[in-house]
């Protein structure tokens, strides 16, 4: 049987019925109500042939096992049974597009971020969605135009390679009780990063054998998406990480992790676990991990939201756009199919349900942001409105060079905090090494 993080795959092959020319369907369908065949042809109904679509998801930083049942499977059984869904655990190893696609077992949807596009575009399967997304019944005109208008600056194509179902958030969380503890008044929305900074030396402290942090800042990269600060030039493919705003940009995260007992470097998911389950972190500048605080609800409640940290002069300026995005490679030999699993995810009916429970909504409709995480009993009370105080900033080309770009500018901080060489001397480092890099792959 097949499974999906240890859970077995719903198999859903009963068939669907299509409409028939001619009338409607239901008992008698074709007869007059004496029973006589009509004179105008009917064609007999057909059933859909059972069909496997397969879904690429990460273990993490996507969607859990619970919610690909509620937000795809139930769903997607409910409108088009003859629809089986199967999901691969996608990784950067067995599993990664570059195995698949050359097993020739890529899936017929891959859940990817916005932002790395380009490692489709790369592996030249990205195709043009668009006319497949209308026959499918997908009305565009539903969306955040900002989201689309990102889909296509970020994979630098003048069309839609993939469909946006959630997007990220920007917020700043914080552990009530280390502030208490140390008698620190808690986070306010609308401070700078200088001021978060501030704020965490007063919670910066060591009792007993228990080192307490401050505040983690996150990957370097998110706070300069916000200046609208891109790491390689998209048509030289020069890196651009030796620049003055870079700098401003590592100098503030070097100040963060320069607070005496707050030098640990904790970005992605270690940061992530320092503040859900370690607890010994007082603030993170962070995405959307409702999820993950979901999963301790009952064991750590005191914690809450403010507006994300912003630069002076950028008041409510969030990060570069963060999307998740459904993307059908032209690998995809259910293409039709993978379409109507796409609009079933992006239905009215499927992201209320998304809003409710914690997933912000690429539709445009108010209705869903103000119904946002009603469902979750854990953040009654919670800071929610500070969520839609900081604007996505405007998007850039990514690069089919991105990922690499990425990871290296968060590993910057490593040489700047643990190695202690200057600034400049690690973005000039950075730059030579992206360049080196990006030559011999040709560009």
């Amino acid at each position: 049987m097949k499974k999906w993080i240890g859970a077995a795959a719903v198999s859903v092959l009963a068939s669907a019925l299509l409409a028939g020319c001619g009338g409607a369907g239901g008992a008698g369908a074709g007869k007059t109500a004496s029973g006589d065949t009509n004179k105008t042809e009917v064609k007999e109904a057909k059933k859909a042939d059972p069909v496997t679509i397969t879904i690429g998801v990460r273990a993490t930083g996507y969607l859990t096992e619970d919610e690909i049942q509620r937000y795809i499977v139930q769903p997607v059984s409910k409108k088009y049974p003859h629809i089986t869904i199967n999901r691969i655990v996608l990784d950067d190893k067995t599993n990664s597009f570059e195995n698949l696609l050359a097993a020739g077992s890529l899936p017929d949807i891959i859940f990817h971020t916005s932002l790395l596009l380009p490692d489709l575009k790369r592996l030249k399967v990205d195709q043009d969605l668009t006319a497949g997304l209308k026959t499918a019944n997908v009305d565009l005109t539903k969306f955040n135009a900002t989201a689309l208008d990102a889909i296509k600056i970020t994979s630098e194509n003048d069309f839609l390679m993939g469909i946006p179902y959630t997007m990220h958030f920007n917020a700043l969380y914080y552990n009530k009780d280390i502030f208490d503890k140390f008698g620190a008044a808690y986070p306010k929305d609308g401070m700078t990063w200088q001021d978060v900074t501030e704020l965490a030396k007063k919670v910066t402290r060591k009792e007993d054998t228990v080192q307490y942090r401050g505040f983690e800042p996150d990957s370097i990269y998110r706070a300069g998406s916000q200046l609208g600060l891109p790491l390689i030039e998209p048509k030289t493919f020069k890196s651009l990480g030796n620049t003055d705003d870079w700098k401003k940009v590592v100098q503030m995260a070097k100040d963060v992790y320069d607070i005496p007992g707050n030098g640990t470097i904790q970005t992605f998911s270690s940061g992530v676990n320092a503040f859900v389950k370690d607890r010994k972190l007082a603030m993170l500048a962070g995405l959307n991990w409702l999820p993950n605080l979901a999963e301790v609800k009952d064991q750590f409640t005191n914690w809450d939201l403010a507006s994300y940290p912003t630069w002076p002069g950028k008041p409510g300026i969030g990060t570069q756009i963060d999307l998740h995005v459904m993307v059908v490679p032209s690998t995809s030999k259910h293409k039709e199919a993978a379409l109507q699993v796409i609009e079933t995810v992006v239905s009215d009916e499927v992201q209320s349900d998304m809003a409710k429970n914690g997933r912000v909504s690429v539709l445009k409709d108010k209705k869903y942001q103000d119904t946002f995480a009603q469902n979750l009993d854990f953040v009654k009370g919670k800071n929610i409105p500070a969520i839609f105080k900081s604007a996505p900033t405007k998007p850039f080309p990514s690069t089919i060079h991105a990922n690499k770009a990425f990871n290296e500018i968060t590993k910057v901080m490593t040489q700047v905090t643990k190695n202690n060489i200057d600034v400049n001397t690690a973005l000039r480092s950075y730059d030579e090494l992206m360049d080196k890099y990006i030559a011999e792959q040709g560009k």
